[in-house]
């Protein structure tokens, strides 16, 4: 391990999505910042989500007493307010395909004929037979009514964020991020699929199309961050309309080695794999896992893009330079990360997870940190293909 005392380079702090379990993020935060291994500071900062507000919010010059106060705040009033036009949309077009589709069975046999067929596959009946059958005739006889139900709806997010964004205009102290720190902001494009990263400095990496430069990092990119698409409406800035960056760079790596960074913490909020194998005990377990697989998956691509990079700056004549990336912070197993706990905005759990926050640091630093290698991953690989 290279030691972040023996080097003065610059650090970088790459911070994931991940909703309510950001107050984690604060806890790791705070500890490093007790560590005289990273007590100056991180001089670049990158997030997605709830990790874009965070970072933002430590560009802004935030102690993590004043970020946990934006955190509680949320618990104490959440900040979105959900769309009347929605609602009534909902009802009222579910309404009109009941009626047109009660009209469609009083008039052809078909359809009973077709709903009677897939009843023999829940025969004898069990409970819930009835509605599984139902909901069969409709995926496989009827799925038009789906595209039908959900064009009915005129508003495409469930709830506004305006309150947000007034909570965000109070956090940072106006429209725009002032910092000095080097800052990125990952969002997604709703129209093309594209990432579309802002950035507050101007290096030789960060170019267009891939990134945009501007002076300040501004509320509205802070809030696109973390628009969840669906949940929340997108936000619309200049050309673009932009959605949750976690939908593609949950766990934005290369913004900070574009931004300068030589070293670079990462902090996750998924838990470690489950050694417990076998079927899922519930449903929520399998939905909690396809969550987290999602984001696994997007830090995976960035960290084996980042190592591989590495490999090529070691060579002779190289053009990159060989940056030290550490192994992740993360939650332990804790049955507070639960499948809710991403949206679940309550006082008791947001303070566990800054503590759970305070202690993985605590566990990480006692480990070195370790340097994350590529080559010990394939010796591992190896190893276990031989076994």
């Amino acid at each position: 391990m290279r030691s972040t005392e023996g080097r003065r380079g610059t650090l970088g702090l790459v911070l994931s999505g991940g909703g309510a379990r950001g107050a984690f993020q604060v806890g790791v935060y705070q500890r490093l910042l007790d560590d005289p291994r990273f007590a100056r500071g991180f001089g670049a900062v990158s997030g997605t989500s709830a990790g874009a507000i965070n970072a933002a919010l430590i560009a802004a010059g935030r102690s993590p007493r004043e970020m946990m106060d934006f955190w509680h705040g949320i618990a104490n009033d959440p900040p979105v307010v959900a769309s009347d036009r929605f609602f009534h949309d909902l009802v009222t077009t579910t309404l009109r395909l009941t009626w047109s589709e009660s009209v469609r069975w009083l008039t052809s046999l078909g359809a009973a004929r077709d709903f009677i067929g897939r009843s023999w596959n829940h025969f004898p009946p069990r409970r819930g037979a009835l509605l599984a059958t139902w909901i069969e005739y409709l995926l496989t006889r009827r799925f038009e009514l789906v595209s039908q139900f959900l064009q009915g709806i005129r508003e495409a997010f469930v709830a506004d964020t305006a309150p947000l964004r007034a909570r965000l205009v109070d956090a940072f102290g106006g429209e725009r991020v002032r910092s000095t720190m080097r800052l990125a902001i990952n969002t997604v494009d709703a129209h093309t699929g594209r990432i579309v990263r802002f950035v507050n400095h101007a290096t030789s990496y960060t170019r267009p199309p891939d990134y945009i430069v501007v002076d300040a990092i501004t509320v509205d990119m802070v809030l696109a961050s973390a628009s969840i698409p669906l949940l929340f409406p997108p936000v619309e800035i200049g050309s673009h309309l932009l959605w949750d960056g976690g939908l593609l760079v949950n766990t934005p790596l290369a913004p900070v080695v574009s931004l300068g960074a030589d070293e670079i913490v990462t902090v996750l909020v998924t838990e470690p794999p489950d050694p417990v194998r076998g079927p899922f005990t519930h449903f929520g377990r399998a939905v909690e896992r396809t969550a987290d697989s999602f984001l696994e998956n997007a830090y995976n691509i960035d960290r084996k893009l980042l190592l591989e990079r590495n490999r090529l700056a070691r060579l002779d004549d190289a053009t990159y330079r060989d940056v030290t990336l550490y192994e992740v912070v993360r939650p332990p197993r804790n049955a507070i990360f639960t499948s809710g706990s991403y949206l679940f905005f309550e006082h008791g759990v947001i303070a566990h997870m800054h503590r759970l926050g305070v202690e993985s640091a605590d566990e990480w630093l006692a480990r070195g940190p370790r340097v994350d290698r590529l080559d010990q991953e394939d010796a591992t690989a190896e190893v276990q293909l031989h076994a």
